[in-house]
C-alpha cells in the first residue's frame, strides 16, 4: 500500500482548476458590465466553489494566482491600492480552510463549513485594509469600515449560490462508504483501527508507489478494468490503479478496518472508488462483477484462506485473475509478524507453493508462483469460460 510524497494533480483536479478558474477571470468581466463588480465579488463565486472540489493546495494556488492574472491582465482588481494583492491572500486561505475541512468531513453540510470560512476571510481582508491604511496615513478604521460594509452582498450571493453546487461533488467526486460488518465481527480491525493514522507514516511511500506502479503494469491491469483492492488499507494501492486506469476504469476497495477506509477516504477524491468495510470472506459484491482481485499485502491477516479463495472466485468473472502479492520476501513478513504481538503475531504467509495449490483446490487456475527475496506473488485464473 503506497503512493508517492511528491503532490501530483489528477486530471480531474486540472480540469477543475481550469474550470473554476476561468470562471473567475470571466464573472467579474460580465458583472462590471452592468456596474454590479464591485457589490457581489463574482471572483470569489467560482474560485470557494472549486474549493468544494479539490484538495488544499490546489485550491489554494488557484485562488491565489487568478486574482494577480486578473488584475495584470483587466486591471481588475488593481494593484494600487493593493487589493489584488489583499484578494488573493484572502481567497487562498479561504480555499485552503474549505479544502481542509471537506478532506476531513466529506460528509459535512455545505453551509456550516462555508459561513465561518467567508467571516474568517472578510476579517483577514478588514485587517489587511487596516493594516495598509495605517501604512500610507489614511484613516484607517473608516477604510476598513467601508471594505467591511461593501463585502456583505456578495457573502450573501456566495452562501445562496456555493452550496447548491457544491453538493453536486457527493454524486461525482465521493462515494459513500458501504459497511457490512462492525469491528467485533472482525477482531483485528480494531487493531488496524489503532494504526490507521501511522500506517503511511511507516512506509517509504515515494520508493512503495514506484514498485506498485512498477508492479501493475507487470501484472498487466487494464485501462477499463473493475479491479477489486482486497484490503485496501490506507489506499495505496488504490491509487496507484486509479493513475493505470482509464475513466472507463473502476476500483472496489475493501477493508475491515473503518478508520483505514477513513484514512484512504481523505487522500483519494475520485468517483471510480468504490468503497466497502468487509470481511473478504462475505463481499457485498454481485457475483462475476470484477475483472481482477489484488489481495496486496493482506493473505496472512486472512482467517480463513479457502473461504475467502471461494469468495474471491465468486466476484471475479471467469477467465479473470487473482494476485496474492506481496512486496517483501515470506521471510521477512513473517519476522515482522511474528514480533508484533496480539492480534496478528500468527498471521503468517505461506510458502507460495501452498497458496498454489489452495487456489488450485478453490477452483482457480494457477498461473505464477513466486516466493523471492524482494517479492512473493501468486497469480490464478478463475476457471470457466471468460475474455479472450
Amino acid at each position: 500500500m503506497g503512493n508517492s510524497m511528491k503532490y501530483r494533480l489528477s486530471a480531474r483536479e486540472l480540469a477543475y482548476c481550469g474550470l473554476f478558474g476561468a470562471a473567475a477571470l470571466l464573472c467579474p468581466v460580465i458583472f462590471h458590465l452592468v456596474r454590479l463588480g464591485h457589490v457581489f465579488m463574482p471572483m470569489y463565486l467560482p474560485l470557494l466553489t472549486l474549493a468544494f472540489f479539490v484538495r488544499p493546495l490546489p485550491a489554494a494556488v488557484t485562488a491565489l494566482v487568478v486574482p494577480i492574472l486578473s488584475g495584470a491582465v483587466t486591471g481588475m482588481p488593481p494593484f494600487y491600492p493593493p487589493v489584488a494583492v489583499f484578494m488573493s491572500l484572502e481567497l487562498a486561505v479561504m480555499s485552503a480552510l474549505i479544502a481542509v475541512v471537506v478532506i476531513r468531513r466529506p460528509n459535512a453540510n455545505e453551509w456550516p463549513v462555508l459561513v465561518p470560512v467567508l467571516l474568517f476571510g472578510r476579517a483577514l481582508y478588514v485587517a489587511l485594509v487596516y493594516a495598509f491604511s495605517l501604512a500610507i496615513k489614511l484613516p484607517a478604521e473608516f477604510m476598513a469600515g467601508l471594505s467591511l460594509l461593501a463585502g456583505w452582498p456578495g457573502i450573501v450571493l456566495m452562501i445562496v449560490v456555493i452550496p447548491p453546487v457544491a453538493r453536486l461533488r457527493r454524486g461525482r467526486g465521493r462515494t459513500a462508504v458501504r459497511t457490512s460488518l462492525s469491528i467485533s465481527d472482525v477482531p483485528k480491525a480494531a487493531f488496524f483501527d489503532g494504526i490507521a493514522e501511522k500506517w503511511d507514516s511507516w512506509e517509504d511511500l515515494p520508493a512503495l508507489a514506484a514498485k506498485l506502479a512498477a508492479g501493475i503494469e507487470e501484472l498487466g491491469v487494464g485501462p477499463e478494468e473493475t479491479v477489486l483492492d482486497v484490503g485496501c488499507g490506507t489506499g495505496n494501492l488504490t491509487l496507484a490503479l486509479l493513475a493505470r486506469l482509464s475513466p472507463a476504469g473502476r476500483v472496489t476497495a475493501v477493508d475491515v478496518a473503518p478508520r483505514m477506509i477513513e484514512e484512504a477516504r481523505r487522500k483519494i477524491r475520485d468517483a471510480r472508488v468504490e468503497w466497502h468495510v468487509a470481511d473478504v470472506r462475505h463481499l457485498p459484491i454481485p457475483d462475476s462483477s470484477c475483472d481482477r482481485a489484488i489481495c496486496f499485502s493482506v493473505w496472512p491477516h486472512v482467517d480463513d484462506w479457502k473461504a475467502a479463495a471461494r469468495e474471491l472466485g465468486r466476484v471475479l468473472k471467469p477467465g479473470c485473475v487473482l494476485h496474492v502479492w506481496h512486496l517483501s520476501s515470506r521471510r521477512k513478513i513473517n519476522e515482522v509478524h511474528a514480533s508484533a504481538g496480539e492480534p496478528i503475531h500468527h498471521d503468517l504467509l505461506p510458502p507460495a507453493g501452498e497458496t498454489a495449490d489452495l487456489l488450485s483446490r478453490c477452483g482457480f487456475r494457477v498461473t505464477t508462483a513466486i516466493d523471492e527475496e524482494e517479492r512473493y506473488l501468486v497469480t490464478a485464473v478463475r476457471e470457466g469460460r471468460g475474455r479472450k
